[in-house]
């Protein structure tokens, strides 16, 4: 993985939680919680611009059968809504699914 600073979002209906990593991506620290609705991307993008970010990751809460649900419709729908906003940056979706087991193991 190249080093550089991430942003990590996870987009709820009412708020966005905003999480920032270390240089080389292994730690992540809470930094804030944007009220969803206007302004959110453009506050976002803020948060980029801050830091430096090389890339912002979205969580994608897919069910544990891989379905999209309706939560995981809105997350992919906002990622795209974040990649336009942020463009050149890049956007990404990262899987949920077992991410609470995965981080209690490590």
């Amino acid at each position: 993985m190249r080093r550089g600073v991430r942003i990590a979002v996870d987009p709820g209906s009412t708020r966005i939680g905003v999480a920032l990593s270390d240089p080389s991506g292994m730690l992540a620290t809470p930094v804030e919680t944007v009220r969803r609705g206007d302004g959110d991307l453009d506050r976002i993008a803020e948060l980029v611009l801050e830091n430096e970010a090389r890339e912002v990751v979205v969580g994608y809460p897919a069910s544990l059968s891989g379905e999209a649900g309706p939560a995981a419709r809105r997350a992919r729908s906002f990622a795209e809504a974040l990649a336009r906003r942020l463009a050149p940056v890049p956007v990404r979706l990262v899987d949920e699914r077992m991410t609470t087991v995965t981080a209690e193991e490590q």
